[in-house]
């Protein structure tokens, strides 16, 4: 199974869930085009079409969004984006004063291998956002993020605790059993 992406943390994290499986996993450099959709899925769908016409190889790509509540879903699909512009500190910065915290990761994994339209799972994580900066672990909005009935930022997990609750690791899963009772597409 091929996974495309230029995202180590990505790698890493889709590695541990996919050995749940027993699936082997290699990586392929890079994800293919991001279309503007405010839908993961859609994103990732397109992504995963795209990377599969430049490899030629039964793959899967990762596109996350990250919503908050009370920006109206902001910065949505263009998660990655805004964390290279204004980064963790101007997202805490526009929220600042406001007491509604609710936010969201929301991911989509799409299989494609050139004999059928891409195939997506989704997965959610819901939470809040904390008042500051928290941990060292993870990367992008980890340490901000607090998922509902927790304490802790996902960058104050370790990696195997991440994979418990993930967004990402529920998408994940959702390939993995897909595969298991589909082997010859894998």
């Amino acid at each position: 199974m091929w996974f495309a992406t230029s995202n180590d943390h990505k790698f890493k994290e889709v590695s541990v869930v996919l050995k749940e499986f027993g699936i082997p996993m290699g990586r392929l450099p890079s994800k293919g085009l991001e279309v503007q959709s405010d839908d993961p899925s859609v994103v990732a769908a397109r992504a995963a079409d795209e990377a599969y016409q430049t490899f030629r190889k039964p793959l899967f790509v990762e596109d996350t969004g990250f919503f908050i509540d009370a920006l109206g879903g902001f910065p949505g699909t263009t998660a990655s984006y805004v964390y290279k512009t204004i980064g963790l500190d101007g997202v805490l910065r526009l929220m600042e004063g406001s007491k509604a915290r609710g936010a969201r990761f929301e991911g989509a994994i799409a299989y494609c291998d050139g004999l059928a339209p891409p195939r997506t799972f989704v997965g959610m994580l819901k939470g809040r956002l904390a008042l500051k900066r928290s941990g060292e672990g993870g990367f992008g909005y980890d340490p901000i993020f607090v998922p509902d009935g927790g304490v802790r930022t996902l960058a104050e997990m370790t990696l195997a605790e991440k994979c418990e609750v993930s967004h990402r690791t529920k998408a994940v899963r959702g390939l993995g059993k897909w595969l298991e009772k589909n082997p010859r597409l894998g």
